[in-house]
């Protein structure tokens, strides 16, 4: 009997092997193309196990090849529709069933959560961090995404480096109560930002945090402070302004200077100097002084904010990054959100988070680029990182 070398034997590790006979089996290839093929069977001469050498599209225990589910989940992420109208989305003959999407899904997000913590990149030193909230069965979900924030130019663009997915069940008061609900968030949110800040701090290194961009929510300035004592925390500018505007026009309605007021706090966007700044602050302060204590003392203390450098006036303005790789994700949030499965959405997520970096710019200046290639040295094999390559 002929001993034949193919590879180590998966049960102890040797590489003496005899054949062991063989079986045939049908799988399905992209497009729907159904082959059948012969598998040959071995057997290892020093433990007497059995075990088979697959080919390399074919997965082990699954009638979909790797390339078919690879497929089928980047025409799920791209289309971003139901599963059945994604199923044919191309032509008739490739119809995958909407159930044989979701399966695989749920079974990929595991190794595209392996994959982003074990993403290796050269680190900006900026982060943002962003959330997002859908509507779930009886409360709320909440994707949280940070994001290592890089800059040439061709402008911004962002790598996700860290995601965290969580839901709250409302208590029958705060289904009643916005302000109720809103509450119930806060409490919860505050423990999961710290959890997905600290796995960057532990994985980058506390001290290689220089900046961290967020919006205006009041949980990041208690804990970034704690998590990245070394860092600025730079509040985002477009989102002080948003606030601001709609403060501006329900305290005071449709008074004519409300316009000029606003003209004015737009001209912080293309400010210069931290002196330019204030002055655009203080004169909008000293119109406002004598109509609305509240907003007075609200541009106080944008004005002070500013002076402490608080507030991306200058280098990372904003953390709109993050803004558009939620704008991407977004529209299949709002599809998926039927689904009564608070696990499945939060896959999903998962699964979105490392399409979004393999993926390729389709226009614009970074076109044909995923964000990784652009991050990454040439040569590091980031260029083979393609959606899905990990399945």
């Amino acid at each position: 009997m002929t001993v034949f070398k193919v590879s180590r034997c998966p049960h102890c590790g040797a590489y003496r092997h005899i054949n062991w006979g063989s079986y045939s089996r049908c799988v399905v290839y992209k497009y729907k193309k159904i082959k059948k093929i012969k598998v040959q069977r071995y057997r290892c001469k020093s433990c007497n196990k059995t075990f088979s050498k697959l080919p390399k599209d074919v997965l082990s225990g699954l009638r979909y090849s790797k390339s078919a589910i690879i497929h089928m989940l980047e025409r799920k992420y791209l289309y971003t529709t139901g599963l059945r109208k994604v199923g044919k989305e191309s032509d008739r003959e490739t119809i995958y069933p909407a159930s044989t999407i979701w399966k695989y899904i749920q079974r990929i997000a595991p190794k595209s959560i392996e994959a982003l913590k074990n993403l290796k990149i050269p680190f900006s030193g900026v982060i943002s961090i962003d959330e997002n909230y859908y509507k779930c069965d009886g409360g709320i979900g909440v994707h949280i995404l940070v994001s290592a924030v890089y800059s040439d130019r061709n402008g911004q663009y962002t790598v996700i480096i860290g995601s965290e997915d969580f839901k709250v069940k409302y208590s029958e008061e705060a289904k009643r109560d916005r302000r109720k609900a809103k509450k119930e968030i806060r409490e919860v949110l505050s423990e999961h930002i710290e959890k997905v800040l600290q796995d960057v701090a532990e994985r980058f290194g506390v001290t290689e945090v220089r900046m961290v961009s967020t919006d205006d929510e009041p949980i990041y300035s208690r804990v970034i402070p704690e998590i990245f004592p070394f860092a600025v925390h730079r509040i985002c500018l477009w989102h002080i302004m948003k606030n601001i505007i709609k403060a501006l026009t329900k305290e005071l309605g449709d008074l004519p200077f409300i316009q000029n007021i606003i003209y004015l706090l737009k001209n912080l966007w293309s400010t210069k100097t931290q002196k330019e700044a204030i002055r655009i602050v203080d004169t909008i302060a000293g119109i406002l002084k004598g109509l609305s204590k509240k907003l007075y003392r609200r541009f106080i203390k944008l004005k002070e904010r500013i002076i402490e450098n608080k507030v991306g006036l200058f280098n990372f303005r904003t953390n709109n990054p993050s803004e558009w790789t939620f704008a991407r994700i977004e529209p299949g949030i709002k599809i998926m959100k039927s689904f009564q499965s608070d696990d499945g959405m939060g896959n999903y997520l998962w699964n979105a988070a490392m399409y979004n970096n393999c993926s390729c710019f389709v226009d614009g200046k970074h076109k044909g680029k995923s964000p990784l290639e652009l991050v990454c040295p040439s040569g590091v094999g980031a260029e083979d990182m393609t959606p899905f390559y990990y399945v």
